[in-house]
């Protein structure tokens, strides 16, 4: 065995696309501009965004380092971060009131002494669920460090590059002797410009709105699965309707098995290539008859010892770019399950050991 089973698949990450949109990082029609040309192009929707100059690389690589952080409604919630907004604040940042709205909601408040979150969902623009979800968003933003790592603004702008790993440890240090912000620190240290200082902010908040809109798509979710249990009885009498509905398409993945390691040996370097059979089985559901695409993408990074990968296992051997690439997968009426086996090649500067498995698997839909 070259690697070790992992003990539970990773969690689900939520859209790229739809966390850039959330967080107001590309507009709707930019995005599905880009998805378009990701169809013929067969790049990563990152790399399409930042060709067609729609997005900033730097937002791009903070949106990526926070993806698996809004994988369920909990962990969305718990991103919460920066200074206590009001209700109708964080409503309005998050798209889910227009002023008119708030301002007509916050008059009733004023007449009647009612919650304004209360006057919300009777008027129809919340659900209880989602009032829920933003009560306890906003009970997590108190000004102390978010419960997702990722979300802290020295996270952020590791992520980004502006500042080394090192230099955030450095920072960390001082501040707990200091109690200053982390911000005032990294500029009196030299580690960034004021600038990059308001730049990594900027992205802190729009990361944050996009979780806010993560948690409130979640628990509009949650609650529509949950009203028939609560619904009302119909009322007696009979009537025909004709009823048109449209299925939208959905692909989903399930990973059943995942090695988490890939050992790499002084034959593999000397052949220049490795060999990792059996490493991945995955269960794809897909309801589009145009089938929907597997998207593997690169997890080591440009500098890694990883180039080309062949993928065994798919009816066809298939060869993806170090970066990741698309597999066309066809539609099938029940689940499909497949067992990956790869061939990662090596280069030259490649060093046996053993590493992180450097490629991730989802699926998306036509």
């Amino acid at each position: 065995m070259r690697s070790h089973t992992a003990t539970s698949p990773s969690p689900a990450r939520r859209l790229l696309g739809r966390v850039l949109v959330d967080g107001g990082f590309v507009s709707p029609g930019d995005l599905a501009r880009a998805l378009e040309e990701q169809n013929h192009t067969n790049e990563l929707l990152g790399e399409v965004l930042v060709r067609m100059e729609a997005a900033d690389p730097e937002e791009i690589a903070a949106v990526v380092s926070i993806q698996s952080d809004l994988a369920s409604l909990e962990d969305a919630v718990r991103s919460a971060a920066g200074v206590r907004q009001c209700l109708g604040e964080l409503l309005r940042k998050a798209r889910k009131v227009t002023p008119e709205q708030l301002e007509d909601a916050l008059s009733e408040q004023r007449r009647t002494g009612e919650k304004l979150g209360e006057i919300l969902v009777r008027r129809g623009v919340l659900t209880k669920g989602q009032l829920d979800a933003v009560l306890m968003f906003q009970k997590c933003q108190s000004g102390e460090p978010p419960s997702s790592v990722r979300f802290r603004l020295g996270e952020i702008l590791v992520a980004t590059g502006r500042i080394t790993r090192e230099q955030l440890e450095a920072v960390l240090a001082r501040q707990k002797l200091t109690k200053k912000n982390i911000g005032d620190l990294l500029v009196e240290s030299g580690a960034v410009e004021p600038h990059h200082l308001a730049r990594g902010l900027r992205l802190q908040e729009m990361l944050v709105t996009a979780a806010l809109v993560a948690a409130l798509s979640m628990a509009e979710v949650a609650g529509a699965q949950e009203a028939p249990r609560g619904s009302a009885p119909s009322a007696t009498g009979s009537t025909r309707i004709q009823v048109t509905a449209t299925v939208t398409s959905r692909a989903t993945l399930r990973v059943l098995h995942q090695e988490r390691m890939l050992v790499v040996t002084p034959e593999d370097v000397a052949r220049g290539y490795v060999d990792a059979p059996a490493a991945s089985r995955i269960e794809v559901r897909n309801n589009n008859r145009g089938g929907c695409l597997l998207v593997f993408e690169g997890v080591a990074g440009p500098d890694g010892p990883f180039g080309k990968v062949s993928v065994r296992g798919l009816g066809r051997d298939v060869e993806i770019g170090p970066g990741g690439g698309f597999v066309p997968h066809p539609y099938a009426p029940a689940p499909v399950t497949a067992e990956l086996s790869y061939r990662f090649s090596l280069a030259g500067d490649a060093r046996p050991g053993t590493y992180p498995w450097p490629l991730q698997v989802s699926v998306r839909t036509m």
